[in-house]
């Protein structure tokens, strides 16, 4: 019988199959079609392919090209800006090509570039400053950051990390974060421009080497250093800082919130209280009262007076509780720089005093209350009078005051307005007074709260009532 193999198991392992021997012959011209490609790529590629350092090379050459052009820029030589980082990552190229890193050389020239490109097109959102002048009075000059030199300061000019601001023994000046942060820099003093070191920092941050600032944040916190104390200023404060460089910090919030630390003590300031920090051993006196400012009652502000007739003026302010004493300043200095300070009294038991002015121009006065322990409150808001030989003649109906306004100068959500009219004309910006000089020339800084477009009314007033209106629009990204 014969004998009969077993079933081959379904799915169970193939040993071969058959294939039409018309594929086989076209498999064979595909794989040599194929065959033949590759070696004309390769060949092609080996030909026109550059090495790692034929490309770093090249690469390095155009950075240095675009960097040569972008160094232009007025910021080239400051710390932060996009020509410093585009010069920075250039050199570190440079340095990783001489140490044969071809493939790092290549990728930071590219990098360089790319700084480069957004300073020549002016795209760097640091090149417009972490600060500027809005106002420069008297002996005020700038250190550039990385430079050994200080040069007379201009207004509008803009403030970078590592600036310093020094003011002379007449000298002040205002600068504006673009927080919307307000620093009054007195005469005497060393001021260093800072900016916060991490992103989960806010506001703005300064160092006060000596002398003495005021500080007005609005809707940003403020950080100022000394070499005794750090004072951390909460939003929409008043606060005064005063050093003695070397000796001790005294810090008065007049309005607001102020944490002041030395390392080793940490005292929290509410408003009108004081506090001295020493700068050896790090000790923070107790914290002291400050009495309240005064309201100035007469004259009304911007009254004009007639030089001719020699009138005296009556100036007079609101008195003060616990208050034994004031002090009244009055000067040819919107700042009230010393040189400029006709009056400054310290003992004035009255709230009032009669002033005789012998010469033309515009004059501002404020006044400071002091308590029996002689601490001083801050000044009241400055009013001006004017003394003119020929005052202007109140003619209704008359020819309106020419208004001129430049393009607002923008920062965030806050506005300086700068501009010109006629000399003796008032000038508001959304109802808010301006500061006019005699010559006409005014400036104005404003916030806007809500972001998108608004409107600000700019409006020239004379003596006769006639006026000028001027609307600017202006718009404000939102965060």
């Amino acid at each position: 019988m014969p004998h009969k193999k077993p079933a081959q198991p379904v799915g169970g392992d193939i040993d071969w199959f058959v294939i039409p021997i018309e594929r086989i012959r076209q498999a064979a011209v595909l794989a040599l079609i194929v065959v033949v490609a590759a070696g004309l790529g390769f060949l092609i590629y080996v030909r026109t392919r550059r090495s790692p350092e034929e490309k770093a090379k090249s690469e390095i050459a155009s950075a240095v090209k675009l960097l040569s052009r972008a160094s232009s820029s007025p910021s080239s030589a400051r710390p932060g800006s996009a020509v410093a980082q585009a010069r920075d990552l250039l050199t570190s190229a440079q340095e990783s090509f001489e140490k044969k890193g071809f493939d790092e050389a290549f990728r930071l020239a590219v990098e360089s570039e790319s700084y480069s490109r957004r300073a020549v097109s002016g795209s760097g959102s640091e090149e417009s400053g972490d600060a500027s002048f809005i106002f420069v009075e008297g002996d005020v000059s700038v250190q550039t950051a990385g430079r050994s030199t200080f040069e007379p300061a201009r207004q509008r000019e803009a403030l970078y990390d590592g600036d310093f601001i020094k003011t002379g023994r007449t000298g002040s000046s205002e600068i504006m974060f673009s927080d919307g942060t307000l620093y009054t820099i007195r005469p005497g003093s060393l001021f260093e421009v800072r900016r916060p070191t991490s992103t989960d920092v806010s506001g703005s941050q300064v160092k006060v080497v000596s002398g003495a600032i005021n500080v007005y944040t609005s809707g940003a916190s403020s950080t100022v250093a000394t070499d005794s104390a750090t004072a951390s200023i909460g939003k929409r404060s008043r606060v005064s800082v005063d050093v003695e460089a070397g000796q001790k910090t005294q810090v008065t919030t007049f309005r607001g919130r102020t944490t002041v630390s030395t390392g080793r003590d940490t005292v929290v300031l509410n408003d009108r209280e004081k506090v001295v920090a020493t700068a050896r051993g790090g000790a923070i006196s107790a914290k002291e009262v400050v009495p309240d400012s005064p309201l100035l009652l007469l004259p009304a502000d911007n009254r004009i007076y007639d030089l001719k007739t020699g009138d005296l003026i009556e100036l007079k302010w609101s008195p003060v509780s616990k208050a034994s004493r004031y002090r009244m300043q009055i000067s040819r200095s919107r700042l009230f720089v010393p040189d400029s300070t006709e009056v400054d009294l310290d003992d004035r038991v009255e709230t009032s005093a009669r002033v005789k002015v012998s010469r033309e121009g515009s004059y501002y006065w404020r006044v400071a209350s002091l308590n029996p322990e002689g601490n001083a409150s801050d000044w009241s808001i400055v009013r001006r009078f004017k003394m003119l030989t020929e005052p202007p003649r109140q003619v209704a109906g008359g020819q309106p005051p020419r208004l001129t306004v430049s393009s607002p100068q923008q920062m965030g959500n806050l506005f300086l307005i700068f501009g010109r009219t006629d000399p003796g004309a008032i000038v508001t910006v959304n109802a808010e007074p301006a500061d006019v000089e005699p010559d006409g020339s005014f400036k104005k800084t404003i916030t806007i709260e809500r972001e998108g477009y608004s409107t600000l009314v700019i409006k020239a007033v004379d003596a006769g009532g006639n006026e000028t209106v001027r609307p600017v629009r202006v718009f404000v990204e939102s965060l």
